[in-house]
């Protein structure tokens, strides 16, 4: 196996933000493939992201499982982040705390992710997940991330 050099996401994320190409569908990883992760606008530790949930991404009442918006919340501030990060940096959620304020049904959401701050070894940052139809704030998160050298994964 080869030893990585930097994180992908991480080199894509700047290449994305640096030359504009925003509405750019994110694949890198399957999850985000199967919820139609696009990445919508931003700046380096400030982005916002369409996601278009699958149907099944649902509960047996017909709504978004929790899961699912976790999952949202959780990539929205890994890769903000990611966008504050140098050459040969990655993190790694180390908690997350979630809030689920309104059920909604599948569709395409607005998902967005903030940084706080990025020390050395620590980064804090929050997202929110927004039914853009209903102008509701669907849920909301904050996590610590484990911020280090590509070579240590």
């Amino acid at each position: 196996m080869q030893a990585l050099n930097d994180n992908p996401d991480r080199a894509m994320l700047q290449k994305v933000i640096a030359e504009k190409r925003f509405d750019t569908p994110l694949e890198t990883t399957e999850g985000l493939m199967e919820l139609g992760a696009r990445l919508v606008s931003g700046s380096p530790g400030e982005l916002e992201f369409s996601f278009l949930v699958p149907s099944k991404a649902v509960q047996g009442n017909g709504v978004v499982a929790g899961g699912a918006l976790m999952t949202m919340l959780d990539y929205a501030m890994a890769y903000a982040v990611l966008s504050r990060l140098p050459f040969g940096r990655t993190c790694a959620t180390t908690s997350i705390a979630v809030n689920m304020q309104s059920a909604v049904t599948p569709k395409l959401l607005k998902v967005t992710g903030s940084v706080d701050r990025v020390g050395r070894q620590v980064a804090f940052a929050r997202s929110e997940v927004h039914d853009v139809e209903r102008n509701a704030l669907v849920a909301n998160a904050s996590a610590t991330f484990l911020v280090m050298d590509v070579s240590r994964v």
